[in-house]
């Protein structure tokens, strides 16, 4: 982002230069506005009051001082107002497909986000911002094993976006493959495959393609029975999770309204995965929400161009490891998760 040119001093020059007048103090020139970061962004961070939805402790997180960021698109809004379009890359390639912004917005295409039809359903594998009129493939990962045949010829939005379980080792791969500077940075699809049939199995799922989005479908009802107990307040941009007292995850959008939309489809993948926020907390010290709040705020933070519009922005410590988006001098989304 270019700094932004200095503001001159006034008319002191031509008031020096008047006969009769007295010298003029300028003052010390003034200094250029520094341009946002991510980091300052951050800093503006604070918790609300906690509300309890089984097994976790949901944090509300608000924004202080810095401004939000303009409230994109999110991949379901878009797709629902034919405004995006997401095909299969030539006649199909597992890890890849092609999006169309057909709108002149910006589309944030997220992370997790669930990509149903075409000829096997999806998960996104990494986070794009897709600016109006734009072409590009964007990585993903397959989340159907045993379809590879046409439904339909583009795809469609799923109901949620996936769980942490399976986003953050995602996250993990992707953030790896990134800093070893791999030629092409994918996520382990066997790996994937091996989480999505656990889930399956654990909820004692049938579904003869090995579909994520059959443990969705017989988990949603009863999920969105438990999401009633959440109210997203107002000014709110993202929740810190907690599960027996234990730090689990922070999830974080850029603006109150692109939060409002991201909820009810993040939340409910939380809500799904028990078995996340028992190998997380189970045995884990107990502690505090603001000290992991301040933690994120003082954690390193690697910003390189995006895939689309905007910058990607890496959160890696010892104790942290997430990504999220940072356009128009705002982060746009951000997960991040505590290491195990």
């Amino acid at each position: 982002m270019k700094p932004r040119s200095k503001r001159r001093g006034g008319d002191a020059g031509s008031r020096a230069g008047r006969p009769g007048a007295e010298p003029a103090d300028a003052g010390p020139p003034a200094s250029p506005a520094s341009p946002p970061t991510p980091g300052a962004w951050l800093s503006g961070l604070r918790l609300g009051e906690p509300q309890p939805v089984a097994p976790y402790t949901i944090h509300p997180l608000f924004l202080d001082g810095a401004a939000p960021g303009a409230p994109l698109l999110l991949t379901h809004q878009a797709i629902e107002k034919s405004l995006l379009e997401v095909v299969e890359r030539d006649e199909g390639v597992v890890q890849e497909l092609f999006a169309w912004n057909r709108g002149d917005a910006p589309v944030a295409i997220l992370e997790g986000d669930t990509l149903v039809g075409c000829k096997q359903n999806r998960v996104v594998a990494r986070s794009v911002i897709l600016g109006g009129g734009a072409k590009l493939p964007i990585p993903v990962g397959c989340m159907e094993q045993g379809r590879w045949a046409w439904r339909t010829r583009s795809f469609g939005s799923g109901a949620t976006r996936v769980s942490p379980t399976l986003r953050s080792a995602t996250s993990d791969e992707i953030r790896a493959a990134k800093k070893a500077r791999a030629a092409r940075v994918t996520l382990d699809q066997s790996r994937l495959w091996n989480e999505v049939a656990c889930s399956l199995g654990e909820e004692s799922v049938a579904s003869r393609s090995s579909d994520y989005h059959a443990f969705i479908d017989a988990k949603l009802p009863d999920t969105r029975q438990r999401m009633e107990a959440l109210r997203t307040r107002p000014g709110q941009v993202g929740v810190l999770l907690e599960a027996e007292g234990v730090f689990l995850g922070l999830e974080l959008a850029g603006h109150p309204d692109v939060w409002a939309a991201l909820a009810p489809r993040t939340l409910p993948g939380y809500l799904m995965d028990a078995r996340w926020a028992g190998d997380r907390a189970g045995g884990a010290a107990k502690s505090d929400a603001h000290v992991w709040l301040e933690k994120l705020k003082r954690a390193p933070l690697d910003v390189a161009p995006g895939l689309g519009l905007g910058d990607e922005v890496d959160v890696e410590d010892a104790a942290l490891g997430g990504s999220g988006l940072w356009f128009g001098g705002a982060v746009v989304h951000m997960a991040v998760f505590r290491k195990v």
